[in-house]
Order: structure tokens, then C-alpha cells, then sequence
């Protein structure tokens, strides 16, 4: 009877240690992407209400990188945050081949009407995780840029085709899958 308990109490064990530990990773990973979204949401905010949608392209297209590396330095050792996207703008925003299986299965789960984690972990490593952060199209607004040619304002997709030609966040309606917050977090 004994040798039976043991193995079964390990398990659940590592069960409750796994939950646990998905759990401070999850709100780590939260903590940081509102960091992060609250910074660029502000910023675009102010410039939209300043300038419309031609002064928010400018400030989307010269000042959103910088103010994504100086939240990034901010956060704890271990911790970083970006932004990707299968239909991306900014090459920089190219995600990894891992992460790219990670998006084409939420895309997936998109197109076959099923339930979409509000955030979804994977272990890399011992102490090392990726989280990402689905991000849909729920704003109007966001089609500005991002929309099609009749949702798109012209003036402030020059400018973006501009500095971006092979622009490929383009064609979106409300409710589509934009892409993904992706934590990395490395304990």
C-alpha cells in the first residue's frame, strides 16, 4: 500500500506545484503586458486627440519602439515583452517559428469558433516560459490603420506605406485576430 500512496502523492504534488507555478507566471506575464499596452495605448491615445490619425501613424511609426525598449529596460531581470503578428508591419515584429505555430493555432481556433485562452503558456525550458496575450481588433479605431481600403484613413496610410511598403496588417474587420503579446519570462 505504501509503494502505491507515494508515486501518487508526487504526482499530485507536481500537479499543484505546476498549477501554481502557471498561475505566478500567468500574472507576472499580465502585469507586464498592461506595463507595456497601458504605455503605447496612452501615447496613442494623446496623439490621436492631438492630431487624428495622421499624428498617431507618426507617433506609431518614430516613437512606439522606443517607448517598447524603455518599458522593456524597466521590468525585473528575466522579463521582456513584444508584440507579433502573422500579419505584421514592422519586420520587427516577425514572430519566431515557435511563435508562429503559436499564433497559427489561435488563428485556427478563430476560424473554427472555439473558446481562445485569454493567455496561453508554454515552458521552453526549466524556469523559462513564453506567454502570449492574444490580441483582437475590438475598437473601430484600430481599423484606421489597419483596416481595409474604405477603413483606412489615406493620409495616415501614406505615411505608413512609406516607411513600411510591404505592410502586411492591413484588411482587418472588428473582432479579427491581430496578433499576440508574448512575454518571455526567465526565472
Amino acid at each position: 500500500m505504501k509503494r502505491i500512496v507515494l508515486p501518487i502523492l508526487l504526482v499530485a504534488s507536481a500537479s499543484l506545484l505546476n498549477a501554481a507555478t502557471n498561475k505566478e507566471i500567468k500574472q507576472e506575464a499580465k502585469s507586464a503586458i498592461m506595463k507595456m499596452g497601458g504605455a503605447l495605448k496612452s501615447h496613442m491615445k494623446q496623439n490621436m486627440k492631438a492630431g487624428g490619425p495622421e499624428q498617431a501613424a507618426g507617433f506609431c511609426l518614430q516613437e512606439a519602439s522606443a517607448i517598447a525598449k524603455e518599458v522593456n529596460a524597466s521590468y525585473p531581470k528575466g522579463v521582456s515583452v513584444k508584440r507579433v503578428s502573422l500579419k505584421y508591419r514592422n519586420p520587427a515584429n516577425k514572430p519566431t517559428a515557435d511563435e508562429a505555430e503559436v499564433l497559427e493555432q489561435i488563428q485556427s481556433d478563430v476560424d473554427a469558433h472555439k473558446a481562445v485562452p485569454k493567455m496561453i503558456v508554454k515552458e521552453l525550458a526549466k524556469n523559462s516560459y513564453k506567454v502570449y496575450k492574444p490580441v483582437f481588433i475590438n475598437k473601430g479605431v484600430c481599423l484606421t490603420c489597419h483596416g481595409d481600403a474604405q477603413t483606412r484613413d489615406s493620409e495616415a496610410y501614406k505615411r505608413i506605406a512609406a516607411k513600411y511598403p510591404h505592410d502586411k496588417a492591413v484588411g482587418y474587420k472588428k473582432g479579427d485576430f491581430r496578433g499576440a503579446f508574448v512575454v518571455t519570462i526567465v526565472k
